[in-house]
Parts: C-alpha cells; structure tokens; sequence
C-alpha cells in the first residue's frame, strides 16, 4: 500500500541549507538507537522523495514514539519543531528534531516513496560535474575581482538577534542547541535559562582544596548541569541568577555522573579561565522555555533510589529546625524533616539541609516543589535535599493548584501509605517505638528539643466541647474570626469582613496502651482522618443535628491506631505540664505489628 500524502520535496536540501521550512512533511527510512553515557538518543534517515539525509537526531523526550512503535521505518512524519543544522565534528549537519507528528504509521504506507539519493552524495556528485566543467579549456573564467570573499562584518547572527559571543582572542561562536552538545565541538556557545542554583560548596582532598557550586541551564533542545570550581566559583557566583537567561561560551564537557545529576543529557559543563557568560537580551531570552519539571509520584520514588528526581506534595507536617554534628568535616549544620503526601495517597519524609531547612517557614497543606531531591534508602524510602537541590513553596504551575484542589475536595482525609520509616505511623521496624508508659519514665520531652515517637494506642474518649472554632475563610489563614452579629466575621490578622467562615477542628482526646494512658491534641488534617470527615462537615453536624454530631466524635472511641506523637514540656502558670500532639496517624496494621513484636522478643531473646 503507497501513501497518498505528498511528501515536501525540496525540503531536505532546504532544511540542510538552514532554509526555514514550515512543518515539512518527510518519510522515515529507518531509525538508529545510540546509547549514551546516561540516555539512549535515536537517529533518523529522513527523505522528502527526491533527497535524504541521515543525521536528524530525535529529542529524548520523543524517543517513546519508536519505543511504542509509534513512529517505524516507512512512516510519514511532520517536522513541527526542530533546529537548524549543526556542523560536527565529522563535519556533517545534524538537526535536531523536538516535536513532530505522525502523520502515517509504516505499516499503512508499506514502502518506501519515490527513490531518494543521499543529499550529501548528490552534492559531491553536482560539484564534481561543475569542476569538470570549469577544466575545458574555452571556459569563460570569472575576473579575479569578482572571486574574493567580501570582507568581514565583524558580526554574525547568534540564535537569531544580538552579537555572538566571543572568545578572549576574538573569534565569534555559534550558539548551539543544549541537546546536540558533545566534547568533540569546539568554538560553541549557548543560550540557556537558569532553572536552578545550588549553595556555595568548600571541598577538600589529597589533591587540594576550593569551594565549588552548581547550577543547571534549559533551552528547549534540554538541559544541562554547570559546575564552577576554585576561582571561576567566585567569579560566577553571584552573576548567576535563578530564571535569568546567559549565553555561556567556552566551557568543558565530560561524561555525567548520574548519581549527582538530574538532567538529560549525556554530559555535564565545567567553567574554564576563559569560559565567557553574558546576559542575554530581553527579546532573546523570552525565546527561552521557563523551568521544566520531570515530577514522580511518591509512591513510585522507591524505584529510584541515589538518583535525584523533582517530585511535588502537600506539606503534612514539619518539625522544628535543629542542629546536627557532621564528624567527617568536624561542622555544625541546620536541619528539618519534612513530611509530603500526594494523590498517589503515598507519604515521605524530606530531611532539608543548611540554607533550605532555616528558611523553610511554610504552614501545613501547602505545595511543595523539590527539583533534583536525592532519593535514598535510608528509613525504608526517604528524600534530601543537597547543593543543587531547589525546594519551591506554592508556585505558579497547573501541577500545583491539581494537587491543591485534590487535597481540599477529599486527599486530607485519605490514608497514607508512609515510605519513611519512623516518618509517621505504620508499621516500619525502625521507628522510635515507645509506650505511653516511656513517656513519664524516660522523661520524654523535657530536653530544648521535642521527642517524636511512634506508638500503638487505642482512643478511649474523645471531648466533644469546644473543638470546633470559626476560622477566616481565607486558605492562607487560620485565624479565629470575631462574630459581629450582623451577619458579618471580621479577621483581625487580614483587617477584613466577610459573610461567611470556616470551620477548624481541634480534637481532645484520651488514649491508652497496654502500660499507660494521656491526653492528646489532634489538629485540623489528622483529626478530619480519624473522624472521616472535615471539619465543615462535623460542624454542621453541630449546627443541624446534635445526636450524630455527637455519634461521629463516638465513631473512633475503642479503636487502635498508629500515632507519631510529638512530646513536650512546657510551663503554664509557672507548672511544668507535658504537652502530647498528635503529628500522624495511620491505620494499625496487625501484621506489621506482629512483626514488630516478633522483633521485639527476639532481642529480648539475644539478652
């Protein structure tokens, strides 16, 4: 069966030429996989009827249509995004391909159309006719005049507007898409965004000592990672801003560490001494993708353990910031422990480090973005953040307000699968199990810091006074509102009126173990867990029917749960009192717990 799509004859010699050719359409001869240090690239003989060409290199992101038998040997495509041809360093051009259509599968057209000659072959083939021609002995020669090259303009176009770059001797280079960068090209130059920037890092070994940091850059071929190291550290550093587009010349490329790496590409960049970076014009940096995010579900990060990965969630708790030892470098450093949920009802726990753990200050049901969080092992399944990591609260991505709006309409009151062992309930061996009994005895929570433990308890009562409040319908507060009787709450902390409220919860609850029992506060999101219902829900309850308004605050007497509890002492009316909050609960599940227990025995066994 032959297509009856025309092809775009021409367009190969034009595409070549660097000619711009709108949304060409061409066939696919066939298709060649590469594998690259990190990332297998595929290769495309493209023809338009008439002419080949067989450097056409596919975006990563497209590699899914061969992979899926999308796009096959045979098929008609569209070429409706791509860039202009690059010189290598074998000296053939190369065009990246970053989106197109599939206009026909392969098996549909079934052979191949017309009968293509390679372009590079045909041209060689024409300038040897010309050569053998312009040898006759009555050739008409052209004056010498007329054959010299014009003289230099001392500019040349650079990725379409604006002056190229140039070396500190002077010599001008091209700009180059990001994806079509190898170490066997010289004299290029790119023109990327800052997608992000790590801290400034000091590093010693046997072969010395500096300081270094990273940064990543974007176009729309892809990205790559950027290190400065020593004196190209201090000199870039403050240059290089988050969001601002540079054009960066003169650099070095080597294979990329996976481990420490996120991007997509096969290689990573090194500043050199004569590394150029300048900021890019206004015109041309709107021509430049904003951040791209590659985000994974919490519950499929353990598939991805010593990588780094983006991923986004719903803050559901966050401990105090404190500090911790670091023997191997004899320092102090800040950290925080973070706990993130998303729709895939999955729960993990962020340890953030230096800078990201002070300023981090977010309230609870808030978006959290992380770019390049390195994922580990640790605790069963865990995240942290290191140099170049970029932890983003609330931002201006449809990603965002979907998980928001999953969260608000049902995702809080879901339970959780907890990755990270001792990060929440569950039954993981490693948490800090305690009893309540351990609370009085080991004098939990009288340290500066607060405890956190895990333990088994059942709720015994549940107070059914003053536990609903009328709070400022504004999702950014949560503060009390003052009734003003005429059908009017004022917000103090906003300065403004409106006609209506909503309700927060604020659970008092007793429980008790097999040794002890306490008192415990349970706020907003765990409480509407354990109830199964919001908190606008059980308020009006309260307002419209007292008895099952009373018989949902019933529904979780004499039923066992895992709690993390957060223990602390503090001092109310000049009397010490030991303050217990609940920070997670999850269903109990007896065959963890049997574990556990099995656990137990078994070291008591080894006494």
């Amino acid at each position: 069966m032959s297509s009856s799509i025309a092809l775009t004859h021409g367009a190969v010699q034009a595409l070549l030429r660097g000619d711009e050719v709108s949304n060409p359409v061409l066939q696919c001869l066939s298709f060649k996989k590469v594998q690259g240090p990190n990332i297998e690239r595929i290769k495309l003989a493209l023809s338009d009827g008439v002419h080949s060409f067989g450097t056409v290199m596919l975006g990563t992101n497209l590699n899914h249509l061969v992979n899926d038998g999308i796009l096959d040997a045979n098929s008609i495509v569209r070429l409706t995004h791509y860039q202009s041809p690059k010189m290598v360093q074998n000296g053939k051009k190369v065009i990246i391909c970053l989106s197109l259509d599939v206009v026909q599968s392969g098996n549909e057209v079934g052979e191949r159309i017309g009968n293509p000659v390679n372009y590079a072959q045909a041209s060689a083939n024409d300038g040897r006719a010309v050569q053998n021609e312009n040898l006759k002995p009555n050739q008409n020669r052209m004056p010498a005049s007329a054959m010299q090259s014009p003289k230099p303009t001392g500019k040349m176009s650079f990725g379409g507007k604006g002056d190229a770059p140039t070396t500190p001797g002077g010599t001008q280079t091209r700009v180059m898409p990001i994806g079509s960068l190898t170490p066997y090209q010289n004299k290029w130059a790119i023109r990327a965004r800052v997608t992000q920037k790590g801290a400034m890092r000091e590093w010693k070994n046997a072969r010395g000592e500096g300081k270094l940091f990273s940064f990543t850059v974007l176009d729309d071929s892809g990205d790559i990672k950027v290190t400065c190291f020593k004196e190209e550290a201090d000199k870039f550093f403050s240059m290089v801003e988050v969001g601002k587009v540079f054009c960066i010349a003169n650099a070095t490329l080597k294979p990329a560490n996976p481990q420490y790496n996120s991007t997509t590409h096969d290689y990573e960049m090194t500043l050199r001494r004569d590394t150029v970076i300048t900021l890019s014009e206004d015109d041309d940096a709107k021509l430049v993708p904003k951040i791209q995010y590659n985000f994974k579900k919490i519950s499929e990060l353990g598939n991805h353990v010593n990588t780094l990965v983006d991923t986004i969630g719903i803050l559901k708790s966050a401990e105090d910031l404190s500090s911790v030892m670091i023997r191997s470098q004899n320092r102090e450093a800040k950290v925080r422990k973070i706990n993130l949920v998303d729709e895939s009802n999955a729960e993990i726990q962020v340890t953030l480090w230096g800078q990201e753990a002070e300023k981090f200050t977010s309230e609870e049901s808030a978006v959290v973005v992380l770019k390049s969080a390195k994922v580990s092992d640790f605790g069963g399944c865990s995240m942290s953040t290191i140099g170049s990591t970029t932890v983003t609260i609330n931002p201006d991505i449809p990603e965002a307000f979907s998980l928001k709006q999953w969260y608000e309409t049902g995702g809080k009151s879901q339970a959780t699968q907890v990755l990270t062992t001792g990060s929440g309930g569950g039954g993981n061996m490693a948490a800090n199990w305690k009893t309540l009994a351990d609370i009085k005895t080991e004098n939990l929570g009288t340290k500066e810091k607060p405890d956190y433990i895990t333990v088994k308890a059942t709720v015994l009562y549940c107070k059914k006074e003053n536990i609903l409040y009328q709070a400022c319908p504004n999702d950014q507060c949560n503060k009390k509102v003052v009734d003003l009787q005429n059908g009017s709450y004022r917000c103090e902390k906003c300065n403004s009126e409106s006609p209506n409220f909503k309700y927060r919860v604020i659970l008092n609850m007793h429980m008790a173990d097999e040794f002890d029992s306490t008192w415990v506060t349970c706020f907003q999101d765990q409480a509407e867990i354990l109830l199964n219902m919001t908190a606008q829900q059980l308020g009006d309850l309260k307002d419209t029917n007292e008895q099952e308004y009373e018989a949902a605050l019933k529904s979780v007497d004499f039923k066992s749960y895992f709690f993390k509890l957060r223990v602390k002492s503090d001092k109310f009316n000049d009397e010490e009192r030991t303050r217990v909050t609940i920070m997670n609960v999850s269903p109990m599940s007896n065959v963890d717990y049997i574990k556990k227990l099995t656990t137990d025995i078994d070291k008591l066994m080894n006494l």
